[in-house]
């Protein structure tokens, strides 16, 4: 068996791009042959690249292998995928809908905005794939069959957590002040404002003994100054804090600063999966969450969820979830049994099971 995948980028820390590689990775073990073809690339990716070339002159005219087809934001190799005379599979990573990135990026949204467009016309596959159900809602609602469609979770590697990490960071945070952590990228679709808005009235009504850690990389010039202006707006610099903020941090640090929280708190009001949700629920860290997207389908109800701004409330159970034992073992023992799930040796026989049902 010979399986060909397609992406739009290969990027060191992509989360697109670690599911790519879990794929290839699982295809090989079972023997089958496995190529990846990006149109772009960073240096770190290189030698997994076969280059879209390669599957235009000798991959994409044999009928018994398998396409898979990354969908993540528009880019001009779809045109291979609805060419291709593969068994094709499409799977879909979400796209953020383009209004949330107008005011501060007109350009990606407008190329978000044909990413969406183009879903209808990815149709013509054997079987079409989201990572959450509500990426899969989504395609059928794009017109995909529904009995073609099924759902991938992506490869969380919740082994990999468990490494060592930065002690003296750890320390430098558990200097008793409760820690309230975020983790993703800082983009407007994830509403990092809202959650410094929660913050200041958290930090300045329940608990001024408390800090809010953005962890993850900032995305433009203009939504950073956003950011920046409501720090301010609360005097709130010295509480709050975005490590990484360019270049991301390291996998030690990382760990450290879970293990440091108190609380996992995202205002995102668009997820395609939330990869960070698991990890937080990996080092037993409780959740307040938008029921918004992808965020009820990942967490499977292991956490605490809202859906209106309603922050005064939200400071209080904010509060409630870093204080009471009781709530937060609760949440704790809830988060490990809904990590079964994503098991990844269960991810790797749901993929054989598709591919192989196939025909």
């Amino acid at each position: 068996m010979r399986v060909h995948q397609i992406c739009a980028r290969l990027q060191f820390g992509d989360a697109v791009t670690g599911q790519v590689l879990r794929i290839h990775e699982t295809v090989s073990s079972w023997g089958w042959e496995s190529h990846i073809y990006a149109t772009a690339r960073d240096e770190h990716m290189v030698p997994y690249d076969d280059g879209l070339k390669a599957y235009r002159k000798g991959g994409m005219r044999e009928r018994d292998d398998i396409l898979i087809y990354h969908l993540s934001v528009f880019d001009e190799n779809h045109k291979l995928y609805l060419d291709s005379r593969n068994r094709k599979v499409l799977i879909y990573h979400n796209i953020t809908p383009p209004e949330f990135l107008a005011p501060y990026d007109p350009h990606l949204a407008e190329v978000c905005r044909r990413g969406r467009e183009l879903i209808p016309r990815l149709r013509g596959c054997d079987l079409a794939l989201g990572d959450s159900e509500y990426n899969r809602m989504e395609l059928v609602e794009a017109g995909f069959a529904a009995e073609k469609t099924g759902v991938l979770p992506i490869f969380v590697d919740t082994a990999s957590l468990g490494g060592d990490y930065n002690r003296a960071l750890y320390e430098e945070l558990r200097d008793g002040r409760v820690n309230l952590l975020f983790v993703g990228r800082m983009v407007p679709n994830k509403r990092v404002e809202d959650l410094i808005d929660l913050f200041a009235v958290y930090n300045r009504r329940v608990n001024a003994f408390s800090r809010l850690l953005l962890v993850g990389t900032t995305w433009s010039v203009a939504y950073n100054a956003e950011m920046a202006r409501r720090i301010r707006k609360y005097g709130m610099q010295g509480a709050i804090s975005i490590p990484g903020w360019s270049w991301g941090v390291s996998d030690e640090d990382l760990r450290a600063y879970y293990r440091a929280a108190d609380v996992f708190v995202t205002c995102s009001m668009h997820e395609g999966f939330c990869v960070p949700l698991l990890e937080a629920m990996h080092f037993e860290v409780p959740i307040l969450a938008r029921a918004e997207a992808a965020v009820p389908f990942t967490l499977g109800g292991a956490g605490m969820t809202f859906r209106e701004m309603d922050i005064p409330l939200l400071a209080e159970a904010t509060g409630e979830l870093a204080s009471n034992a009781g709530l937060r073992e609760a949440l704790a023992a809830k988060g490990l049994k809904r990590l079964e799930d994503f098991d990844p040796a269960l991810t790797a026989e749901t993929l054989r099971q598709y591919l192989e049902g196939m025909g």
